[in-house]
């Protein structure tokens, strides 16, 4: 018997760091599409709901409830808006919308457009969300609907990135 209980106690202990390891991901990842279809450029933002669950009581307060409140939802929703910003490489602001904010399975997902910016060469990017609380937080940006697919991650003391478009 307590050679059973001795193989098994490094599993139990893999499993458990394991599982610690799944719950804070500090990772978040946003879609920038040129949707030429509907004249929009669309972003949509994606936070693991355990993060966005943490980020929020230290935010706003302790008891903040991203499940179940819709205040706290909408002021996580207009953090991020606060946190993202898009440019053209002639440094213009492209202003963007809030079009909404849903909690979908494990996910917290944020929504903004603005019009598609006439013949772009490429954008100038900031995303900010949760670095101030995690600094190993990761926010990686894909950019899609300008030929092939461009990522920028957003780590350590990365502010501006730029997505150039050939």
């Amino acid at each position: 018997m307590l050679k059973r209980f001795l193989y098994l106690v490094p599993l139990l202990l893999i499993t458990m760091a394991n599982t610690a390891l799944a719950h804070q991901q500090k990772a978040a990842e946003t879609t920038v599409l040129f949707n030429k279809r509907s004249g929009q450029l669309e972003v949509a933002h994606r936070f693991y709901l355990h993060d966005t669950e943490h980020a929020v009581q230290s935010l706003f307060d302790k008891k903040a409830d991203i499940l179940n409140s819709a205040d706290t939802q909408q002021k996580f929703a207009d953090y991020v808006a606060q946190q993202f910003y898009l440019r053209t490489l002639a440094d213009e602001k492209l202003p963007l919308t809030k079009v909404g904010h849903e909690v979908e399975g494990k996910f917290f997902w944020v929504y903004q457009d603005t019009k598609l910016p006439a013949e772009t060469k490429g954008l100038k990017l900031y995303n900010g969300s949760l670095r101030e609380l995690w600094p190993t937080q990761i926010n990686m940006v894909n950019i899609q609907g300008q030929g092939k697919v461009r990522t920028l991650y957003f780590s350590d003391d990365k502010e501006w990135l730029i997505a150039s478009f050939n």
